[in-house]
Parts: C-alpha cells; sequence; structure tokens
C-alpha cells in the first residue's frame, strides 16, 4: 500500500510539471506567448474627473512633518494647520458643486476608453491593422478629450485660484527653506494624482502604431 502511494505521488508530480510553463525550463512556447499577451494588454486605468481638475485634500500633519516646523512653534503650526483647512473646505465645496458633471464625465469616458482598448485588441488578435492606424480610431477619444476640456478647466481654474491663495499665505509664514519644502511637497502630491495612468496610456499608444512615436487627460484629485 505505502509503495503505491509513493507512485502515485511521483505521477501527480510529473503531471505538474509537464503543464505549459509549469517548468519553467523546456515549457513549450504557449507559455512565452501568455506571458507576452499578459505585458500587451495592461489593464486600463480608470478616468477620474476630479482628480483630473486637480482635486485633492492636503493632510496638515503630514504637511507639517515635510516643512519641517519645530514642535515649539506651536503658533506657526497653528497658522499652518487652518491655512491648509481653508484650502481644503474651498476645493471641497469645488468637488460638491461639480459632482454631477464629473460622476457623468467618468461614466462617458472610462466607457470610450473602454471600447477603444476593445477595438484595438480584436483588431491585433485578427491581424488587422484600420483600427490601430485609422483616424477614426482617434475620434472617440478625441471627443472625449474636447469634452473633458470643455466640462473640466472651470473647475481646474478655480482649484488653481485657491492653490495660488494657500502658497501666498504660506510663503507670508515660512522661512525660505521651509517654503521651498512646502513647494516640493506639492508637486509631489500634485505628481502622483495620475502618473500610472499617463504611462500606461503612452505606452499603449506606441505599441498601438507599431512602436512609433507613441502619445487621460493630465491633472488631478484624491
Amino acid at each position: 500500500m505505502r509503495t503505491l502511494l509513493v507512485l502515485l505521488c511521483m505521477l501527480t508530480f510529473s503531471f505538474i510539471y509537464a503543464q505549459p510553463g509549469g517548468g519553467g525550463q523546456g515549457g513549450p512556447p504557449g507559455g512565452g506567448r501568455s506571458m507576452s499577451s499578459s505585458q500587451e494588454r495592461p489593464k486600463m486605468v480608470e478616468f477620474n474627473a476630479a482628480n483630473v481638475a486637480g482635486i485633492f485634500n492636503y493632510d496638515d500633519d503630514a504637511a507639517i512633518k515635510k516643512i519641517k516646523i519645530k514642535k515649539k512653534d506651536k503658533d506657526l503650526t497653528l497658522k499652518v494647520r487652518k491655512a491648509i483647512e481653508k484650502y481644503n473646505i474651498h476645493v471641497n465645496e469645488i468637488a460638491l458643486l461639480n459632482k454631477d458633471n464629473f460622476d457623468t464625465l467618468n461614466v462617458y469616458v472610462n466607457a470610450q476608453m473602454k471600447a477603444l482598448q476593445s477595438s484595438r485588441q480584436n483588431s491585433q488578435i485578427g491581424g488587422g491593422s484600420s483600427v490601430n492606424r485609422g483616424d477614426d480610431s482617434d475620434s472617440p477619444m478625441k471627443a472625449s478629450r474636447e469634452l473633458v476640456k470643455q466640462k473640466i478647466d472651470p473647475a481646474k481654474r478655480e482649484v488653481k485660484i485657491a492653490e495660488t491663495k494657500l502658497n501666498a499665505n504660506l510663503e507670508s509664514m515660512l522661512s525660505e527653506k521651509q517654503y521651498g519644502k512646502w513647494i516640493k511637497y506639492q508637486e509631489k502630491l500634485k505628481s502622483d494624482l495620475n502618473p500610472k495612468q499617463e504611462t500606461r496610456q503612452n505606452n499603449n499608444s506606441g505599441m498601438s502604431r507599431g512602436g512609433g512615436q507613441g502619445g487621460p487627460p493630465g491633472g488631478g484629485m484624491r
């Protein structure tokens, strides 16, 4: 009985090792194609209208830490907190006023992106080139970009005005070195809003055009 059990285990291990891609070495070419297919079809990053408009809140504790305000400077700490809080309230009001608009854009643009991605994948599978190279393939996204610009620019301008006021307020409170740290912190947060989305879209554009010159609307929300 023990011998039979050992033989069964050995046969099971051999079967698993022989599966495509299971052992890595000596695997059939199919395993390689599967990996390549996965790399060529990255998961679509969803469009977020609030991010594009630049809407996000600052964490006052994190900001104070980045600026390196000393604990003994309680008065300065309080002033910075109030300035950031005022900005956050204003930006949240902008987000609330534009919520319905943003929700509608999210549904529309994401549907367009999904349809375009599906068309390109189907064209690649079928060996076609009309979807990848034709001007018609870009028209849905071109219309989406124009709509996004039209609908989001007013909110983006309001956010920029609020940001300018916040920076001017903080510049009057902080030392030159502290203010420099604030600006770096601010730029880092803004650049983190949609980096993956932009990178993947550029990569997808390059692949869809056969590796030619490649290249969601930029911007940002948290």
